[in-house]
């Protein structure tokens, strides 16, 4: 595969080989990446949002039981103007190792990672995955992520990113990045909202990295260490207008399906109503 121009990033992985076991039962059915979310499968948001900022080559990386996914999609998608491949992670290591299995797919193109169980929702006119796009274009950085704001309690769940400086709405250098910091150490409130670019080289940064939190190949720890050895990473942060959806959970899954429901024309009068009719006890 030749390079990819940074100005110009056509290929995107989904990562979506996880075991889904917080969302037993319903994962031994199907996979957590194709729960429905309204009237769509969570993936498939994922890749509507790709492909409007640009992405025509999406490769999966699954499970060899996750073949419901390639049997959905298929070869090609968004009416054959998008490309779909699939690479097989044989035993689930993390998101770094998740990213490694697809490095002989990517060439030594530039490329975009987008979370298989994220799902953001925006009212912006372009998608924070495309700010982040142009970021990676715009700045001297090895990679470039989207952030989110949440409440500091919070911080164990994520990795946290430390600013270079106060961060307003325009992207911003960070100085640091902790996978899942207690709430009394994080270096910041900025979550990393499971969105990336990167160049070819963060395949070497992630097989020099050790096992980190769980024992499992963290991204965060890959990236932390190209910024040691002098790598600059830059992030695009949500706005107040967008809101990422983690289909990690119960909880989260049930959010975001309303979420998504209230979006939509014809379910929102339905949801809206059993929403109040639940509030009122009927």
């Amino acid at each position: 595969m030749t390079n990819s121009d940074r100005h110009n990033i056509r290929t995107a992985l989904i990562p979506a080989a996880g075991f889904g076991t917080r969302l037993k039962p319903l994962t031994n059915i199907a996979p957590k990446e194709m729960l429905p979310l309204g009237r769509k499968p969570t993936a498939q948001y994922i890749v509507e949002e790709l492909h409007a900022s640009g992405i025509d080559d999406i490769i999966f990386i699954i499970s060899p039981q996750k073949t419901l996914i390639r049997d959905y999609f298929g070869d090609t998608t968004c009416d054959g103007s998008v490309r779909l491949r699939y690479v097989v992670q044989e035993k689930q290591l993390g998101l770094s190792h998740a990213i490694l299995c697809a490095e002989e797919a990517v060439g030594n193109s530039h490329f975009a990672v987008a979370l298989g169980d994220s799902v953001i929702i925006s009212r912006e006119r372009a998608f924070p995955l495309q700010r982040m796009l142009r970021s990676y274009a715009e700045n001297p950085a090895f990679g470039v992520i989207t952030v989110e704001k949440v409440d500091l309690a919070d911080s164990y769940k994520y990795g946290m990113v430390r600013p270079v400086c106060e961060p307003g709405i325009q992207p911003f250098e960070i100085s640091a990045l902790v996978e899942k910091p207690k709430p009394e150490v994080s270096p910041s409130r900025y979550a990393v909202g499971g969105r990336y670019a990167f160049g070819a080289e963060i395949f070497d940064l992630i097989r020099r990295t050790p096992p980190g939190v769980n024992g499992e190949m963290q991204i965060t720890d890959a990236i932390a260490l190209g910024m040691a050895e002098g790598g600059r990473v830059w992030c695009t942060p949500l706005t107040a207008e967008e809101h990422r959806h983690d289909i990690g959970n119960f909880k989260t899954m049930c959010e975001a399906y309303v979420a998504l429901s209230l979006l939509d024309p014809e379910l929102a009068p339905s949801v809206a109503k059993a929403i109040r009719d639940s509030e009122n006890g009927r």
